[in-house]
């Protein structure tokens, strides 16, 4: 097969730090995993509520007015359960452990080894056992996730990929593997940087799936040792998959099986050892720095209450757990071993928390509540919130992920055109209803458009970028969605928005602008996991235009398929 020879375009780095920049901004969908929960002054009625860990009894506040909302209802919450297990927490899950060496385990009256005693437990307690099934669901979205970034961003991912026969091509790619040979042409950054954050990243996606290891800190212990020694070997195990395996670079951009660059008059085709090596040896240093700033740095700084935005400025410290933990859809400051006391109005507790513990005491999940080890409730008069008898909320905060790989024609003519925006999405509930209901859907964007180089012809040398990535960001003021069945599990709806978005350069053509304007209109499904939690898939048809402002517009048409998280709140209410 005559084959070109690719670009380097390396993207083991970008897709974790894309990944990372990206679950950040999507906090708020999942603020209500925070593991502990202070209310600000500004969201109560009436006096400052008090809170308890483990309490049922203490004033709630006077219920707030909302539109069409429904007489209080009140209702007892159940009591904490009494037991403790990897399962279900309790406090002394986080009582200082008496000993490193020769700590004896006590089970509770009902038999079950608390977590912070399953790294001593030596009668393999089913409650210590490991997490399979949720490693591989937060290993398989990690692996996807860089697939996803490489395909996008790299012309020649995509063309190799999807050029000649795929099985060969990959059993090519493994026998060309270049063994003994150090270097493997990429940039210092993406072998000993990227590379190490990728082996640290999926060391942490072992060690919170381990009841072994999830609660030991940063020590001189066997049981420290332990943990880390075998999430490396998880980590040795995941890079190579990754470089040999079909879901990996192998099998998805073919490294190995035809040359991409040349270095120092010799050609490369993106193998080497330092891969290898690297990406387990520097995730394990990676990950013991991490540990120790944890322990050292932020566990200090997390003494006090904070507000989310102030905690996930934290996670940056230890960017590999705060990756990892998003990758099992918890918030970037969750830590299985203590509490991190939050302020937001979108991380008060809703009525689904109930039903998370009955999943957790059926051994669906591996930690209790959000709380970290214990349960934080606004209590007040012994009642509890009344309930908001629907699904979802007056306030709803989300985030979503789309992208276009195809062009429409319908207003816009430019051709070829790739489009991933990721939007902040709030919305508020103008007409609630049995039938249908309507919402006001601001939003506020950040993009990347994949364009083809102007005058760029077919390539001469390795090196020649065919298409360019421009960036940009903006908001869609003007926004609305009508949902349908909002008493259903499952509700269609339909969408539109419009706004503006600001790119770093022209696009679409050099007489463009950067300056263009957005209008889309869209349908899809949500589906609510929980009565305040919805997971949505939708597709938008959307126009970008500059509206004639430049000496050229030919604008664009993109189909936009995105999946969103969204979490729903009610002042006053569960």
């Amino acid at each position: 097969m005559n084959r070109l020879p690719a670009r380097k375009d390396r993207g083991s780095s970008r897709a974790i730090t894309l990944l990372f920049a990206l679950f950040c901004m999507a906090w708020p969908a999942l603020s209500a995993h925070a593991q502990g929960i202070i209310d600000t002054p500004q969201y109560s009625v009436g006096r400052i509520p008090s809170f308890s860990v483990g309490s049922d009894s203490v004033p709630v506040p006077p219920v707030a007015e909302l539109p069409d909302a429904p007489a209080p209802v009140t209702e007892k919450l159940p009591a904490l359960p009494e037991e403790s297990s990897s399962l279900t927490m309790s406090d002394d899950f986080f009582a200082p452990y008496s000993s490193a060496e020769g700590a004896s385990v006590t089970p509770t009256a009902q038999g079950r080894v608390p977590l912070d005693q399953c790294p001593y437990d030596a009668t393999h307690a089913k409650e210590c056992r490991f997490h399979w099934r949720q490693l591989f669901i937060s290993a398989s979205v990690f692996n996807a996730s860089q697939n996803f970034v490489n395909l996008y961003s790299s012309y020649w991912y995509r063309y190799e990929t999807t050029h000649g026969k795929w099985f060969q091509r990959w059993f090519n790619s493994d026998l060309g593997w270049r063994w003994g040979q150090w270097h493997d042409g990429n940039p210092f950054m993406d072998d000993y940087i990227g590379h190490g954050m990728m082996g640290s990243v999926t060391s942490y996606l072992w060690i919170q799936n381990d009841p072994k290891g999830m609660t030991v800190e940063l020590a001189n212990s066997k049981q420290y040792w332990h943990s880390r020694l075998r999430a490396l070997a998880f980590s040795a195990a995941y890079s190579f998959e990754w470089k040999f395996g079909p879901f990996g670079e192998a099998g998805v951009g073919h490294s190995g099986d035809h040359t991409t660059d040349r270095v120092n008059g010799v050609l490369q085709n993106d193998t080497g050892d330092v891969e290898l090596v690297t990406t387990p040896m520097v995730g394990l240093a990676w990950t013991i720095a991490e540990d120790y700033l944890d322990k050292h740095v932020v566990r200090k700084a997390e003494q006090e209450p904070r507000n989310p935005f102030t905690l996930v400025a934290l996670s940056f410290l230890t960017p590999s757990r705060a990756t990892a933990n998003m990758l099992r859809f918890r918030v970037p400051w969750y830590r299985d071993y203590r509490h991190v006391m939050v302020r937001s109005f979108f991380a008060v507790p809703g009525p689904d928390e109930d039903e998370e513990v009955a999943d957790l005491q059926s051994g669906n999940r591996a930690v209790a509540t959000d709380g970290g080890g214990g349960f934080v409730r606004p209590v007040n008069n012994g009642a509890a919130l009344p309930v908001w008898p629907h699904y979802g909320g007056v306030h709803e905060f989300g985030a979503w992920w789309g992208v276009s790989l195809m062009t429409g024609h319908i207003w816009g003519y430019a051709k070829d055109i790739k489009y991933m925006p990721m939007d902040l999405q709030y919305s508020y509930l103008l007409h609630p209803g049995t039938k249908w209901n309507f919402r006001w859907v601001p939003e506020a964007t950040a993009a990347m458009l994949d364009e083809p180089t102007p005058g760029a012809k077919q390539i001469t040398q390795h090196d020649l970028h065919l298409r360019t990535r421009i960036y940009g960001g903006g908001v869609s003021p003007v926004g609305f969605r009508a949902s349908f069945y909002p008493e259903s599990r499952v509700q269609p709806f339909l969408s539109t928005n419009g706004g503006v978005v600001y790119f770093t350069e022209r696009v679409l053509s050099p007489e463009g602008s950067q300056f263009m304007y957005t209008i889309d209109y869209g349908c899809g499904l949500t589906f609510f996991r929980k009565q305040r939690q919805s997971v949505s898939i939708g597709y938008r048809y959307q126009h970008l235009s500059n509206a004639n402002i430049s000496l050229h517009n030919p604008g664009t048409d993109t189909n936009v398929f995105y999946v969103q998280a969204s979490r729903f709140r009610t002042k006053g209410y569960r």
